[in-house]
Order: structure tokens, then C-alpha cells, then sequence
């Protein structure tokens, strides 16, 4: 515990916390006075009287319906202490096709994995699991975390940690199961804290080392909840399907079933975003593109130009991994911010009136010969 609540640890902690949110008052408030904060925040935390605070819900729609739990800033800052001391002792564990959350193992390096390995296959199983985060089980959480994690302190701050959020709704039942204790049995992560990605990551791991160590399949990689295994024989990858489900049970979870489903490499997989075809650079899905046009035409609407210009900033770094040459072009006729747009306006005015002083001369030559 000492290791977590190190004046060290929590003021590196509390930097990496405000990453990206230094124009938010609160944070700026508790930035001001990080002294006292975190003087206070080291003596809750050795004393075991540490308590978290309660979430703020939002919901977002794109790419699809979530809730979102945002933990206050002093919340935020203990999860990061608290990675920055788990975030070794769990990735040591991880394989190396196991990525999210983790340096250096990004959705980019995963685009890269999966392109070679469909390069290399002919048919892939493409699975994805039904309400990942809102179906984690606590106690199985709990026993997998006791056999990495020795420390009792540590312990007791991630069942204080768990216990702040439960999901109520939608329980799962699996052979064997009492109908009412199976409803009652404290689940889910809320999906916006950095430990609920570890923790998360850290869940599937045994599927990963059941595949890969013990069944002896190698061609695997997997990014959070969504996975994909390659072969060139179906029956095998059938097989493969039957270890997962159980595998998944196990855990009390189950597959996505619309979205796992075997396919052909020459059919392209989607995955991350992208579609991978072999023998040639991916392409973006027309979901991906659809929401990035929606985007675009609101912030455009709403007359958002620096925003506008983020997004599409953004969006060319991301389609710069796949073979997207025309659609870039495409998008860079866009105007970019407010500036430009008055430039443009202005030229565009300049431009009609020159066309109607040439028409109008025009018009006098032709009287004049008449």
C-alpha cells in the first residue's frame, strides 16, 4: 500500500489525471491546492478510511448508446496511482497479441496484427462479447486479482473501488444458477474509469493463455472485448468456438452472437474500424464514414468551426492507415476554421463580381455591334 500512496506516486498520478482536462474548473480548483489534496489523500488511503465519491452519468450515442461514468477528480487521481502500481504486475502476465491499455499497444498496432494474419489465413472467427463491461462479475474479478495482487490494503481500496458501481438490470443466468442470487450477484465497470480498461483487459486474460498456451493456437490477437482467431481449416476454428463458450461461461459471460460469426479473409474482416482484405491496404467501413459525415454536417450546421477543424484533423490521421488517397482529398475541401471560411467568402463574393462585370461588358459589345 505504501507503494500506491507515495507522495511520489499520487503527484505523478494527479499530472496524468489532469492530461487533457486543465481548462475544467474543478480540476483547476483541485490543481491549485494539490498540497493539501494529496497530503490528505496519502493519510485516507494508509488509514483504510478512503471513500470514493459518486459518478456523474452521461449517455453518448456514437458509435453506439452508453452510459458514461465520470468519477470526480480526486477519484481519478487514486485510479491512476493505483494502475501506475497494477499496470506492471498485470501486463507481465499478458500475451503479445493482447492489446488496449497498454504502450505502445494501441488500436494502431492491432490494425497491424490483424492485417498480417489475414494475409497469412484464409478464414477467420470473429466473436465479441455481449455487454463486456456491464457483464464483469465482482467476485470472479476479486479471485482473480487476489492470486496477482498480495497486498490486503490494495485489495480492500479495489473492492471499495468495485462496489461504488453495480449494475441492477439485464442479469445473466447460466446452467446451475439460482434464478435470485444470480440477479443479486454485484457486476459491471463503469465504462470512463482508467482502472475499469486494466481491470478489463485483465479479465479475458485466461482465455487468451487457454488458446494460445493450451490449445496451441497461435494466429490470436484480441483488443478489449473483441477478438479474432485465424486458421485455414473451419472444423478447427469450430472447434476453437466451443472452447471459447465455455471459456466464457466460466467467466459468466457470452458471446455478442450478430457480431461472432466465422468468415472468409477474402470476404474482409472488420476490425477496429477497418476492413481488411489480403494482399491489400484496408478500408474504412462505411459505418466509420457514415458517423464522421453526420459529425462533420452538425458541426458545420452549428457554425462549430474550430471544432469542425479537430474533427477533421482527427479524422485524417485516422484514415491515413488504410488506403483512403480520394476520400482525404474528399474531406480536405472542407473548410478547416472560421478564417478560412470568410476567405473563402470573400473570394467567392470577388469572383461572382467579376463574372458580372465580364457579362456586362459583354453585353455592351454585343449591343454596340447591333
Amino acid at each position: 500500500m505504501e507503494n500506491v500512496a507515495s507522495l511520489d506516486n499520487l503527484f505523478l498520478a494527479s499530472a496524468r489525471a489532469r492530461r487533457g482536462k486543465s481548462r475544467r474548473p474543478d480540476v483547476e480548483a483541485w490543481w491549485l491546492r494539490r498540497e493539501v489534496e494529496i497530503a490528505a489523500l496519502r493519510e485516507e488511503l494508509m488509514s483504510g478510511s478512503y471513500t470514493p465519491g459518486p459518478y456523474r452519468f452521461f449517455t453518448i450515442h456514437t458509435p453506439k448508446y452508453r452510459e458514461i461514468a465520470a468519477a470526480p477528480f480526486r477519484d481519478r487521481v487514486v485510479h491512476h496511482a493505483l494502475c501506475n502500481f497494477m499496470g506492471p504486475l498485470l501486463e507481465r502476465r499478458f500475451i503479445a497479441r493482447s492489446f488496449s491499455c497498454q504502450v505502445d499497444k494501441g488500436t494502431t498496432a492491432a490494425r497491424e496484427c490483424c492485417r498480417k494474419l489475414t494475409n497469412r489465413r484464409r478464414y477467420v472467427l470473429k466473436c465479441d462479447v455481449r455487454k463486456f463491461y456491464d457483464s464483469i462479475d465482482h467476485a470472479v474479478l476479486l479471485a482473480k486479482l487476489a492470486d496477482v495482487v498480495r497486498c490486503p490494503g490494495v485489495m480492500s481500496l479495489i473492492n471499495r473501488i468495485l462496489s461504488g458501481y453495480k449494475m441492477t438490470a439485464g442479469a445473466a443466468f447460466f446452467p446451475g444458477d439460482d434464478w435470485l442470487e444470480a440477479a443479486r450477484r454485484p457486476r459491471g465497470l463503469p465504462i470512463g474509469n482508467l482502472t475499469s480498461q486494466l481491470w478489463g483487459n485483465f479479465y479475458l486474460d485466461d482465455l487468451d493463455h487457454r488458446i494460445t498456451g493450451t490449445e496451441r493456437h497461435g494466429d490470436y490477437l484480441r483488443y478489449t472485448d473483441d477478438f479474432l482467431i485465424f486458421s485455414d481449416e473451419k472444423d478447427r476454428l469450430w472447434e476453437l468456438r466451443k472452447v471459447v463458450d465455455a471459456e466464457l461461461a466460466a467467466l459468466r459471460l457470452r458471446f455478442a452472437e450478430p457480431k461472432s460469426r466465422l468468415l472468409q479473409t477474402n470476404e474482409g474482416v472488420p476490425f477496429c474500424g477497418f476492413r481488411f482484405l489480403p494482399g491489400l491496404r484496408p478500408r474504412i467501413l462505411g459505418a466509420t464514414k457514415r458517423r464522421f459525415e453526420l459529425r462533420r454536417y452538425l458541426l458545420k450546421a452549428a457554425g462549430d468551426f474550430k471544432r469542425l477543424s479537430l474533427s477533421v484533423f482527427s479524422w485524417y490521421q485516422f484514415s491515413r492507415e488504410g488506403n483512403t488517397q480520394g476520400l482525404r482529398r474528399a474531406y480536405a475541401r472542407w473548410p478547416l476554421d472560421a478564417r478560412l471560411k470568410r476567405r473563402r467568402g470573400k473570394a467567392s463574393r470577388g469572383s461572382r463580381r467579376v463574372v458580372e462585370q465580364q457579362r456586362s461588358r459583354e453585353s455592351v459589345v454585343v449591343e454596340s455591334q447591333q
